[in-house]
């Protein structure tokens, strides 16, 4: 009950600007990829919206703000890359990572497909995931 408590009164509490955030985004593929969006905002609030073949529904948590502002500064500085189109799988689904602050806003695009993708972003879906607490929601535990 105690943390149940503790996650009502995170969401309650969510005092960032709500434009100071990275999220991820988990897209469809052809089979039965999860769906999900993980919200991370610079005060430590979590919001995760579970969409199709996870728990769906929005649910919160809270997380470290300094691990989030080093993960938002991880994205803004992943680099860019490009990749000849043939060479992409186009079945696989997508991880999209968007961070905004201080009025500005990135968006990664990541298809899971693109051999040619930097390996830190892989990593850097891996933390988000971590940080964010993903396992926990994909559990289906409500506290």
């Amino acid at each position: 009950m105690r943390a149940l408590l503790v996650i009502v009164v995170a969401a309650c509490t969510h005092t960032a600007t709500p434009d100071t955030f990275v999220r991820l985004e988990q897209t469809e593929c052809l089979g039965r990829c999860p769906v999900y969006t993980l919200t991370l905002y610079a005060d430590g609030a979590v919001e995760y919206e579970g969409k199709r073949f996870v728990p769906t529904g929005k649910r919160w948590r809270t997380a470290r703000p300094q691990e989030i502002a080093r993960l938002m500064e991880l994205a803004e500085h992943t680099p860019d890359w490009t990749c000849d189109p043939a060479r992409i799988v186009t079945d696989q689904p997508e991880s999209i990572i968007t961070v905004s602050r201080h009025h500005q806003t990135r968006r990664i695009v990541h298809d899971h497909g693109d051999p040619c993708a930097p390996a830190s972003l892989e990593r850097l879906e891996g933390d988000l995931d971590l940080e964010g607490g993903t396992a926990h929601f994909l559990s289906g535990n409500p506290e």
